[in-house]
């Protein structure tokens, strides 16, 4: 176990990129000709769109039109979530008694985006009486806690409501009705073996939960309480489904499954931005110079998620919730510039914390190599160890914890690779932690720096007895082996149906064999992206590989390959053509 002090700016001394790559196994989807040859005849789509559809997981007709056409009247009845009905009653309540209510949520994209959707939609029936608070990351931490109870209380707050947290504050939501609130959870997250005793718990993980979908994020469950309060106060539909565009932003940037709900959800969502009255997503779309763009899920990922996150990351996630409630375009441009510096200043940071983890990462694993990576040290920003960790996965291909300490007392924050449960694995190393909390590819911590040797220690024994030396090498997970001539634009326009793509949904993958690479050139800054032709005796097609620009020493003139590719519609001076967006490529022969 490795420790280090504060991370100064250096010049890194990593090896060439292309020397730190990690080969990828190819897993290609196994071929099901049957079931898809059925869905092409009953639906009117192409094999390949079949082939697709079938390695989502879908295997009937009626699920694959659900997929493919679901709309927000598929959504289900917020009133199969136990308690709902006595929440939204609650809820109206104490509106119309004129009761102080408080909406405490997670300074993350979801937690914001959940507070927000909240007040929006109730602050014309409770007014003043209505308030929010939402904890500075850096001296809060995650979740409820004591100090922001007992204020509340001061306050002659009577009614507490959670979104995106909650469900594993057994002392203080006691502590809250002991200063006589009632409590109502709205949450997501994985629930302990000990549920709170609240007003009403929201949450579809809870075992035997019966509403059908248990994939909701954060503000997927507060748009449910939503809906039954709508349903109770009479908000309209129109004014509810208004606010659908921060349910999907916080749906993409929470990486829940998008199948189902969330799929309808993100889908609606993506319409409404185009029209879009919140200021403060307008402000927040024009700043990231998208505003005469179409949004898609990867705008939302890429641009629009990690500027809100970035506020909450460095302790200002006030200015994220600002900037969805403002009203006045001015105001809302400013909040955004303000979160567009906050993400200069989030990135400096993340890329010196990255350098000084990616060093002490090399020199353990320089003297024995494990199955896993826990990383810490003095003074670590609390609020990048999330994202830092990620790319630490990234560059190494283990489950990373990271730990930044404040003298005695250390928080971390984990990721994990695919087929270990994150989640799981603090369970069976609670004994060593103070607290924990997470999902299968997420979790934070907090724990004693005594107790880091041991908690090393009994990780690395978890991981060494559920990953084999096979589970070590990513995947690069392809649907579907094609020629080259069935990549056309018509295919490629067909594959945007399947949108919008994100977690469990991915862009869908095409791989083609033994194709010649014809001209192949560096292009960017330093030759960074590789831009070439695929041909084969039928078919020519233009591809790009980004970041695969170090593979060119390799590549000769009419190199044959084999590409692992997503099929996109690239415009050129008004002419549309296919275009291969290069995932990974192996050498048949030079």
């Amino acid at each position: 176990m490795l420790t280090c002090g504060v991370c100064f700016p250096a010049v890194f001394s990593f090896k060439k990129q292309e020397e730190l790559m990690i080969e990828r196994v190819w897993q290609i989807k196994q071929p099901q000709p049957d079931l898809c040859r059925t869905f092409a005849e009953n639906l009117g789509v192409s094999p390949v769109i079949s082939q697709i559809l079938i390695n989502r997981g879908i295997s009937s007709i009626d699920q694959a039109r659900a997929f493919l056409g679901g709309t927000i009247s598929d959504l289900h009845d917020p009133f199969l979530f136990p308690g709902m009905d006595r929440a939204a009653e609650r809820i109206v309540q104490a509106i119309r008694d004129g009761e102080k209510i408080l909406i405490f949520g997670d300074y993350d994209v979801d937690g914001i985006t959940s507070v927000a959707l909240l007040i929006r939609l109730l602050y014309p029936y409770a007014k003043r009486n209505l308030f929010y608070h939402i904890p500075n990351r850096l001296e809060e931490g995650y979740g409820l806690n004591s100090a922001a109870i007992e204020k509340a209380g001061r306050n002659g707050i009577t009614l507490l409501i959670t979104v995106d947290c909650g469900i594993t504050a057994v002392a203080e939501i006691e502590l809250a009705k002991s200063l006589g609130m009632d409590v109502i959870v709205s949450d997501h997250h994985e629930p302990p073996a000990v549920l709170p005793e609240a007003l009403a718990l929201i949450n579809p993980k809870i075992p035997d939960c019966p509403y059908p979908f248990r994939d909701l994020c954060g503000a997927g469950v507060a748009f449910k309480l939503a809906m039954a309060v709508s349903d109770k106060i009479g908000i309209s539909e129109e004014a509810l489904f208004r606010e659908i565009d921060l349910v999907a932003l916080a749906t993409v940037a929470d990486m829940v499954p998008l199948f189902g709900e969330n799929r309808i959800i993100v889908k609606a969502g993506l319409e409404r931005i185009a029209n879009t009255t919140n200021e403060g997503m307008k402000a927040l779309i024009a700043v990231c110079g998208l505003g005469e763009r179409a949004i898609t899920t990867g705008h939302l990922a890429f641009y629009l998620a990690p500027r809100i996150n970035a506020a909450g990351r460095l302790g200002y996630a006030q200015t994220g919730i600002n900037l969805f409630l403002a009203t006045d375009p001015d105001q809302a441009l400013s909040l955004a510039r303000k979160l567009e510096a906050e993400n200069r200043e989030r990135q400096a940071i993340e890329a010196e914390l990255t350098g000084c983890a990616c060093r002490q990462a090399e020199e353990l694993l320089a003297k024995k190599d494990q199955r896993t990576l826990v990383l810490a040290g003095d003074n670590w920003h609390h609020g990048v160890l999330g994202i830092v960790a990620s790319k630490i996965v990234e560059r190494f291909y283990r489950p990373a914890i990271l730990i930044g300490w404040d003298g005695t007392e250390g928080r971390g924050s984990g990721r994990s690779i695919q087929g270990f449960h994150l989640y799981h694995a603090l369970e069976e190393c609670a004994g060593h932690l103070t607290r924990f909390g997470g999902h299968e590819s997420a979790a934070g911590l907090s724990i004693t720096r005594n107790s880091l040797d041991q908690f090393a220690e009994a990780f690395e024994n978890h991981a060494q007895g559920c990953l084999d030396d096979s589970a070590m090498i990513p995947a690069l997970n392809a649907d579907v082996e094609i020629e080259l001539e069935q990549a056309t634009l018509e295919l490629a326009r067909q594959l945007t149906g399947l949108e919008p793509f994100g977690s469990q949904n991915p862009e869908p993958i095409l791989v083609c064999r033994n194709i010649m690479m014809v001209s192949p050139k560096g292009v960017g800054g330093n030759g960074k992206h590789l831009k070439f032709k695929a041909q084969s005796a039928n078919a020519r097609l233009d591809g790009i590989g980004f970041g695969l620009g170090s593979r060119l020493p390799d590549l000769q003139s009419k190199t044959a390959v084999d590409l692992a590719f997503a099929l996109e519609e690239n415009t050129w001076n008004g002419v549309s053509s296919a275009q291969a967006n290069v995932k990974d490529l192996k050498i048949v022969s030079a």
